[in-house]
C-alpha cells in the first residue's frame, strides 16, 4: 500500500513537471547541445584529441562520449540544473500549488521525496539522451577503431569494455550533479521564490568553490574527477567527504520542509 501511494506520488510530480515548458526546453538543449559541440570543436575548429592531466589521446568512436563533458558539466552545474530544479521545487512553493495536496492524510516527507525520486530520473534521462548522441556522434563521425586507451589505465579497451568506462563515467557526472537538489530543495523552503533559489543557489556554488579547492575541482572539473577516480589515481576521501556533505544537506532539507511546507504554501 505504502509503495503504490509513493507510486502514485512520483507519478503525479513527473506529470506535473512534463507539463512544463521549461522542462521540454530543457530537454532541447540537453539534445541539441551535444550537436553543437561537435559542430564547433571538431567540424569547424578541427579538434581531434582531448587533453587529461597533460596528456593527450586521440579521439575516436569508443573514447568520444566521455570527451565532450566539460561544456557540458559546465553549462549544467551552474545554469540548467539550478535552474530546472529551482523552478520544480520554489514555483509551486511559491504559487500554493502544494496547498490541496498538503491536506491530504499522508506524510509531508513523502511529497518532497517522491519530487526527489522525480527530478533524479528527469535528469538520469537527460544525461542518457547525451550519452546516446555522443555515442552516435562517434560511431558516424569519429574514426573507427576496435579498441582504445584511457587515462591511466594500463591495458586497452575494446568495444564492451569501452561502453562499461563511459557508463561509469557518465554515473560519477551524475552522482556530483545530484548535490545542486538538495541546496536547491533548503534554499525552496527558506525564499520559496524561483528567481531567489535560482541565485542563492548560484552564489552558494561560487561562494563555495573559492572557500574550497577540493569543491572547486569537484565542481569545475567533474570530468578529470571522474577521469582520476576510474583510474584510480583520486585522493577518494575528497569525494567521500563531497558525498557525505551532499546526504547531510539532503536531510536538513527533508527536515526543514517537513517542519514548514505547510505553513508557507
Amino acid at each position: 500500500m505504502e509503495d503504490s501511494f509513493m507510486l502514485r506520488i512520483i507519478k503525479s510530480e513527473f506529470g506535473r513537471m512534463f507539463y512544463k515548458k521549461s522542462t521540454k526546453i530543457i530537454y532541447a538543449i540537453t539534445i541539441l547541445f551535444p550537436i553543437l559541440i561537435f559542430y564547433f570543436f571538431q567540424q569547424r575548429w578541427g579538434n581531434d584529441y582531448y587533453t587529461v592531466d597533460g596528456v593527450q589521446y586521440s579521439l575516436n568512436n569508443l573514447n568520444y562520449p566521455v570527451t565532450q563533458m566539460l561544456e557540458f558539466n559546465a553549462l549544467f552545474i551552474f545554469i540548467i540544473l539550478p535552474l530546472f530544479f529551482s523552478e520544480s521545487l520554489s514555483s509551486e512553493i511559491d504559487s500554493g500549488g502544494y496547498k490541496m495536496i498538503l491536506l491530504r492524510p499522508f506524510k509531508k516527507w513523502k511529497l518532497l521525496i517522491g519530487k526527489w525520486i522525480a527530478l533524479m530520473l528527469t535528469y538520469m534521462s537527460m544525461l542518457l539522451f547525451v550519452f546516446l548522441i555522443n555515442s552516435l556522434i562517434g560511431y558516424l563521425f569519429m574514426p573507427n577503431v576496435e579498441y582504445t586507451s584511457y587515462y591511466n589505465i594500463n591495458e586497452n579497451l575494446y568495444l564492451f569494455d569501452s561502453i562499461f568506462y563511459n557508463l561509469k563515467f557518465y554515473s560519477i557526472i551524475f552522482i556530483v550533479h545530484l548535490s545542486i537538489l538538495p541546496i536547491i530543495s533548503l534554499l525552496s523552503i527558506l525564499f520559496k521564490k524561483t528567481f531567489l533559489s535560482f541565485f542563492g543557489s548560484i552564489a552558494l556554488l561560487v561562494g563555495g568553490i573559492y572557500i574550497s579547492v577540493p569543491l572547486q575541482n569537484i565542481l569545475f572539473n567533474t570530468p578529470d574527477v571522474a577521469y582520476s577516480i576510474i583510474g584510480g589515481t583520486y585522493e577518494l576521501i575528497n569525494m567521500l567527504i563531497f558525498i557525505f556533505v551532499t546526504f547531510l544537506i539532503f536531510g536538513v532539507s527533508l527536515w526543514m520542509w517537513n517542519k514548514r511546507i505547510g505553513s508557507i504554501v
